[in-house]
C-alpha cells in the first residue's frame, strides 16, 4: 500500500478520534487528496527527530473548519496499524511511503478476568480525573478486543509508552501492560497536581463506551 505520511508528535490508535490544525501546504494538500478519494493517510510519532516505523492510518471523520487561506480544522479517526517498508520518490511535497498493514498475531479474544480488572483500574482513574466528562467502561463491551487502546488514550501515558503500546502483538500483552501501569497510578490520582497532568496528557476527543 502506497501511503502518503504525516508525521506528528502524537500517537493515533486504531478506532481513536483526534483533531489536527492543518496549516502546512503540503499537508493541505495531503488532507485534500486523501478528502476526494475517501482515502487514508499514515501517521507517524516524531519525537527526539526520530520517526517511529510503525504508525496508524488515518481516515478524515470530520472536517470542522475550513480557512479562506486553505487551512483546515479536522478530525481524524485512526484505523490499522502499518509498518513503513519503503519510501517513495515522486512528486509529492510530503513523504510518501510503501507499507503493510498488521493486526494482532492472535485474533483470540482477550482474557476476561485480565480485561475486568484493567477496565476496573481504569474506570478509578476516570472517575477521579475526568468525573462524568469520561464515560466508564463495561467490560462485556469489550469481550471481542480494543479495551486496550480506548483505555490508552485517557490513560496518561507518555508518547514512548503509547507508541510501546502501539506496536503491541496481543490484546492480552497490552491489557497486562495497562493493568501494571495503573495499578501503580491509581493510588497517586488523588493528588492534585497529577490529576491535572494527567488531564492535560491526552489529547484525544471524548468517546462513548
Amino acid at each position: 500500500m502506497l501511503i502518503g505520511l504525516f508525521p506528528l508528535n502524537i500517537v493515533l490508535f486504531p478506532g481513536s478520534l483526534y483533531p489536527l490544525r492543518i496549516f502546512e501546504p503540503r499537508y493541505k494538500q495531503l488532507i485534500r487528496e486523501t478528502i476526494d478519494s475517501d482515502g487514508a493517510f499514515g501517521i507517524n510519532l516524531v519525537e527526539e527527530n526520530k520517526m517511529a516505523n510503525v504508525g496508524c492510518l488515518a481516515k478524515v471523520d470530520k472536517v470542522v473548519h475550513v480557512y479562506p487561506d486553505g487551512k483546515m480544522e479536522i478530525v481524524v479517526i485512526g484505523t490499522e496499524r502499518f509498518r513503513i517498508d519503503s519510501y517513495h520518490d515522486g512528486d509529492k511535497p510530503y513523504l510518501v511511503a510503501e507499507v503493510n498493514t498488521f493486526d494482532d498475531e492472535a485474533n483470540a479474544p482477550p482474557d476476561f478476568e485480565l480485561l475486568e480488572n484493567t477496565i476496573r483500574l481504569y474506570n478509578q482513574l476516570a472517575e477521579v480525573v475526568y468525573g462524568e466528562a469520561e464515560p466508564l467502561l463495561e467490560p462485556s463491551q469489550w469481550i471481542t478486543g480494543g479495551a486496550a487502546f480506548r483505555m490508552a488514550q485517557k490513560s496518561g501515558l507518555d508518547l514512548s509508552l503509547r507508541q510501546k503500546m502501539l506496536e503491541m502483538l496481543s490484546e492480552d500483552e497490552r491489557l497486562s501492560f495497562l493493568h501494571k501501569y495503573l495499578t501503580e497510578l491509581v493510588p497517586k490520582v488523588k493528588e492534585y497536581e497529577t490529576m491535572q497532568a494527567l488531564s492535560r496528557n491526552d489529547g484525544y476527543l471524548r468517546q462513548g463506551p
